[in-house]
């Protein structure tokens, strides 16, 4: 085990502490282990770039602002915004000119190493960006990692495994709590969207006004409705349409050209598509059989 402690400078550009490790053998097959964890301090813009290394990398950003690039996509990152990185795979990152950053990592890898990463993207929707609510703990973890370097044993490596897996799980809690509170966002807006639709159903315009409401667009809307009810916004207002449709023909004697009116569904055709798939008969036959007193 050997690991060299550098105060790196590129004049004028950036003054960084970082400290390079190289595990042992016992490390390298059972656990999570550093290759390199510091702090950089962007004196002005500056870009790098890097794919194909055989590394993770946990990025926080303490002060300042920048980008990360990834996938083809362009995350803009401030105080407080975290990545996790897969470092095989392309990724640039330019601190801003006009609010140059200040940022914390560490390049680490292990036999869990890829699973813990693969485990983090599918619960952040395979993104490599994060908001924490805070960085406390995870700040902690990078001044444990970088203290604990001063050592050379397998202690000091066992240590390091832990607090590794402690800065992954973090990153887990932190994007599996964006998941939930974000479900519960949308469960809000869902409850409020059909409640809206049950007294509203009649107007033709329902989907555009709920999208600019909510900020979102058509599909959207059809998506967050469906995953919370298990039917689309759109099919739930079919449904809705032709519940009330079907309440006209029991228990009122209006003609069915005013119900299609009334009910909001307001095409003949669709009308009776939906009798004919929903009732298996028509309007007419369907009054016959359910109404009481209307002849």
């Amino acid at each position: 085990m050997a690991e060299e402690r550098i105060l790196f400078s590129v004049e004028g550009i950036t003054e960084s502490e970082r400290i390079l490790h190289t595990p042992g053998e016992f490390a390298k097959k059972h656990l999570l282990y550093v290759q390199e964890v510091g702090t950089l301090k962007s004196l002005q813009s500056h870009k790098s770039q890097r794919e194909k290394l055989d590394s993770f990398l946990f990025v926080g950003v303490l002060d300042g602002m920048g980008t990360i690039t990834t996938g083809g996509e362009v995350h803009r990152m401030k105080k407080g915004s975290c990545a996790l990185l897969n470092c095989m795979e392309r990724y640039t990152h330019e601190s801003s000119k006009e609010a140059p950053w200040e940022l914390m990592w560490v390049h680490f890898n292990g036999n869990m190493a890829r699973a813990y990463f693969e485990l983090f993207m599918e619960h952040n929707g395979q993104k490599n960006i994060f908001e924490p609510a805070q960085t406390r703990e995870l700040r902690g973890c990078i001044e444990q990692l970088m203290q604990l370097q001063k050592e050379k044993d397998l202690e000091s490596e066992l240590k390091s495994g832990e607090i590794l897996l402690k800065l992954v799980n973090e990153c887990l809690f932190a994007v599996m709590r964006q998941g939930r509170e974000g479900q519960e966002k949308y469960k809000k807006i869902c409850n409020e969207i059909r409640e809206s639709v049950n007294r509203n159903y009649q107007d033709g315009e329902l989907l555009v006004k709920y999208a600019d409401k909510f900020g979102m667009d058509e599909e959207e809307l059809d998506a967050c409705f469906e995953k919370t009810y298990g039917i689309t916004l759109r099919d739930y207002i079919v449904n809705r349409r032709f519940t009330a449709a079907k309440e006209l023909l029991r228990f009122t004697a209006k003609p069915v050209k005013e119900i299609i009116e009334e009910s909001g569904i307001r095409n003949d055709d669709l009308f009776r598509r939906l009798f004919k798939d929903g009732e298996g008969m028509s309007a007419e036959e369907y009054r016959m059989k359910w109404s009481q007193w209307v002849k």
